[in-house]
Parts: C-alpha cells; sequence; structure tokens
C-alpha cells in the first residue's frame, strides 16, 4: 500500500470513526483492507480508494466496520470479572435495592464475548438478583461483530479462551460444531449497532458501563467527548470499566479511580460517601487461584 493511500484511509477513518491511527498500525490495516479488497472484489487499493473518494456513504461505513479491532475473548483479564461478581454486585444489590433494577451496557462489545461473560457473573452471584429485572445492553460499531453477538455461536478455540469446561458445559450446548449460550443467558441482552461518536438513543441510566480497550484508539477531544456522553448516562456514583491497562488523562473530569488493578471507576457525585470494596487480599487464597490459567480454575470462580 502507499503511503498516499495509508494516509487517505487513516484520514477516512479519523472523520468517520474518530480513531487515532498513525504508522505503527500500517501493517494491521493493510491487512484489513487487503482482505477488504479480496472480499468486495476490488481489483487493486486505488480503485477502492477512488470510489471512496466519490463520499459513497455505504461504502464508506463497511470499510470503517471492516477497520474496526475485535479482538476480544470470554472473561478477558479474569481478575476483573471475579471482583466484579464478588465485590461489585453485592454493593450493587444494595444501592439498587428499592427498584431492583440494573442496567449494565457493555459498549464496545465486538463479538459479544464480554457481554456474555457480564452475563455469566451476573448468572453464578448466587442467585442475587432472580427476582430483579436485569438489562445488559451489548453496542458496536460493527454490525458484522453484533451479528455475530446475536447468534451467539462460537467455535472451539474462541470458547476455551478464557472459560473452563464445566463453565462451557454449563452455560452452552454444541450443535453443528459450534458451542451455543443458553437461551437464559441470551435473553438477559439485547445487542445493538451503536457508532459511539453518535448521541446515544438509550433512555435508561446504566448503573455499570464496560468500555474496555475502546477509547484508546480515538483522539483526546473524542475521548473528552465519549467520556461526557457516558456520564451522562450513569447515575451518580455509577462505575465505569476501562481497560486494566488503559488510562485517558481526561477521565478525572468525569469519574474517580476506584481500583487501579482491574481499571474501575466511579462516576462524580456522592462517591465520597459510599463504602467500597473491591479489592482482593494478596494473602487471599483466591488470589492464587486468579493467577491459574484458566483451565485450572476451580469451576465456581468461572
Amino acid at each position: 500500500m502507499r503511503r498516499q493511500d495509508f494516509e487517505f484511509l487513516l484520514d477516512l477513518l479519523r472523520e468517520n470513526a474518530g480513531w487515532e491511527f498513525d504508522e505503527s498500525q500500517y501493517f494491521i490495516i493493510d491487512k484489513k483492507i487487503s482482505n477488504f479488497i479480496r472480499e468486495k472484489g476490488y481489483n487493486t487499493i486505488e480503485d477502492l480508494i477512488l470510489e471512496l473518494k466519490t463520499g459513497r456513504k455505504p461504502l464508506i461505513s463497511q470499510v470503517v466496520e471492516a477497520m474496526a479491532f475485535s479482538d476480544t475473548s470470554f472473561f478477558r483479564d479474569f481478575d476483573v470479572f471475579y471482583r466484579f461478581q464478588k465485590n461489585l454486585l453485592p454493593e450493587l444489590k444494595e444501592k439498587c435495592r428499592a427498584t431492583k433494577k440494573l442496567n449494565i451496557w457493555s459498549l464496545g462489545c465486538s463479538t459479544g464475548q464480554e457481554t456474555y461473560s457480564v452475563a455469566i457473573a451476573i448468572n453464578r452471584a448466587d442467585k442475587m438478583f432472580a427476582d430483579w429485572e436485569v438489562n445488559i445492553l451489548g453496542s458496536d460499531l460493527s454490525s458484522l461483530s453484533i451479528s455475530k453477538a446475536q447468534h451467539g455461536k462460537y467455535n472451539n478455540f474462541e470458547i476455551q479462551t478464557g472459560l473452563n469446561a464445566s463453565t462451557i458445559l454449563k452455560f452452552f450446548k454444541y450443535q453443528d460444531e459450534q458451542w451455543e449460550i443458553n437461551d437464559d443467558i441470551r435473553n438477559m441482552i439485547e445487542f445493538r449497532r451503536y457508532n459511539i461518536l453518535e448521541e446515544a438513543i438509550v433512555k435508561s441510566k446504566f448503573e455499570v458501563v464496560f468500555c474496555r480497550n475502546v477509547l484508546r484508539y480515538f483522539s483526546a477531544e473524542h475521548q473528552d467527548k465519549i467520556l461526557q456522553r457516558i456520564a451522562s448516562k450513569q447515575p451518580q456514583s455509577g462505575y465505569l470499566y476501562l481497560g486494566k491497562d488503559e488510562y485517558i488523562p481526561m477521565i478525572e473530569k468525569y469519574y474517580y479511580r476506584m481500583d487501579e488493578d482491574t481499571g474501575a471507576y466511579i462516576a462524580k457525585g456522592n462517591a465520597e460517601s459510599l463504602n467500597i470494596n473491591t479489592g482482593i487480599s494478596s494473602n487471599n487464597s483466591n488470589a492464587q487461584e486468579l493467577s491459574m490459567p484458566s483451565f485450572v480454575r476451580p469451576a465456581n470462580l468461572i
């Protein structure tokens, strides 16, 4: 790919998706656009770019979706979900006991593994939400990713990345050489295509938002706007999860850092008055269990 074509694509992605890529992503973008050209039947990248320059919105949207990063897995960064299940969910049960309603948003959910992990964690939480209304929204820019998430079907490699055998057998059924999520978990979730740069058309406030390893690809200006938009969709002291190693400087305008190890934040408001305990003692036996590979962890942890 010529430099001028690469720079054109960077501008296209910046304008239509807000992503700030640079030369370090050259090979990733080159591979993705080469796959797109082959799948769509273009002879060369120059032919594609000539058509993109005409401003055809459907084609631009297809290219943007093809460039989306979709690296995900079940229970990615396992300790994040462990603490979510064991520490944060009891906090939420106490905090929302008057309404018995819990809304969670998985923003940038890719092909659904993170969203299903959230639902499984809630299902495992000692049935404490059995008589509650629990609504989980999974959204992503890519319509292809959303379609896969809605079907909830995964191959052997995808299903074994993050899950042990007992969890697979409990929450999935095997048919047609794929593992399909059980209906009781699927029914907890609505998947919807959504561009994070657009105004969210949702009426609910979300007690928890997962937006992990999404913001890092945006410019500082877009990061600020997105965080402001997320905060507006949360109640005071709502919880936000970024990636474990993802630090967005302007987040301090809207959130307090709650847990350095899991990328957890709490919305500014009455956060100081809450009694929050999300840590796991390093001398606790659970800390050792967290370091185990997923295939040898105790079944009740995954």
